[in-house]
């Protein structure tokens, strides 16, 4: 294909204020940093009939071994496969003002290696870190006992308020996040702001059941303002990263197992798991896209479990 006489940086710039008003909010501050950061020093060059099939095949495989901005190892593929959607996603639009058929662009990943192990805590352990919150037990540390017994995520933790728990029924309502969002603009300053905004799928807005004895300690801290943040018991959010940094210190001058704050909510999954709970009730609490997310993070048979499953052929030996 002849060049089109227009450079991809001049496009990706018009592309982004398009998104502006498609988006949300953080969504579109994603897409400026994966632009500026990645896309723009590697393509940003090029006439945008220059970005063929081949050289996209050839930027995926410099990012993934050589594409942290510290110089120190690739991306993961998950954010090589993103800037991958937004470069497909500007160049249709690009090709469609141009009244021109996009090219096709398929690329091929190298092999996944082995996923990691999910980071739950033992039964014992999660005991510990229970006794601990009860011993200190404050508005901020029942936040740990909340995704304990519920799954939720750190940023809907932090967006949750008392307007979101009916207590006479014993639901709460998962319908916002907390995340601080990161911008990055043309002239390559950078700014960031905390924002409360809507869960990034739809899935993730859901209505999740208060067991007794979560209700209990939910009585225990209402401040009686339904405006009130329940991990801040003011008008007040935290952020996650705030959050995150208090749960740190808990866990060490508590002595306790470092776990990853997200290893609350593994450690719910996998309490329901062991305990019998079906897969899809499961995912529904969680908030996953599908039940399949669920199976592949949770669902690992125990050595114990194989072994009985070998031992029933043990039934045709005479």
């Amino acid at each position: 294909m002849e060049k089109t006489g227009m450079r991809y940086k001049d496009w990706l710039r018009e592309w982004l204020e398009k998104k502006r008003a498609l988006v949300k909010e953080a969504t579109w501050a994603n897409y400026s940093v994966a632009v500026m950061n990645h896309i723009m020093p590697v393509l940003g060059e090029y006439d945008i009939a220059e970005i063929t099939e081949e050289r996209m095949q050839e930027t995926v495989l410099y990012w993934l071994r050589r594409g942290r901005l510290d110089g120190c190892g690739g991306l993961p593929q998950k954010t090589v496969k993103d800037l991958v959607t937004i470069i497909k996603d500007s160049l249709h639009m690009a090709y469609k003002k141009l009244g021109l058929p996009m090219p096709e662009i398929n690329i091929i990943y190298p092999s996944a290696g082995i996923s990691p192990q999910v980071e739950a805590l033992t039964a014992e352990q999660q005991k510990a870190v229970i006794a601990a919150v009860l011993q200190e037990f404050n508005s901020r540390t029942f936040g740990i006992l909340m995704c304990l017994y519920t799954g939720m995520r750190i940023g809907e933790l932090c967006a949750l308020q008392w307007s979101d728990i009916d207590m006479k029924n014993g639901i709460l309502t998962v319908s916002k996040t907390v995340q601080r969002i990161f911008c990055k603009n043309w002239d390559g300053s950078a700014a960031s702001e905390v924002v409360v905004t809507l869960p990034k799928t739809k899935n993730a807005i859901r209505d999740i059941p208060v067991s007794s004895f979560l209700l209990a300690m939910l009585r225990r801290i209402d401040p009686h303002d339904p405006q009130a943040y329940v991990i801040t018991g003011k008008r007040e959010s935290l952020e996650p990263r705030g959050y995150r940094s208090y749960y740190t210190r808990f866990l060490k001058r508590n002595d306790l197992p470092h776990i990853r704050f997200h290893g609350l909510r593994h450690t719910f999954a996998t309490r329901c798991i062991e305990d019998g709970a079906d897969y899809k009730t499961v995912s529904a609490i969680l908030g996953h896209a599908s039940v399949s997310t669920t199976l592949n993070l949770y669902v690992h048979p125990q050595m114990e479990a194989k072994r009985k499953c070998v031992e029933r052929l043990s039934v045709y030996i005479d």
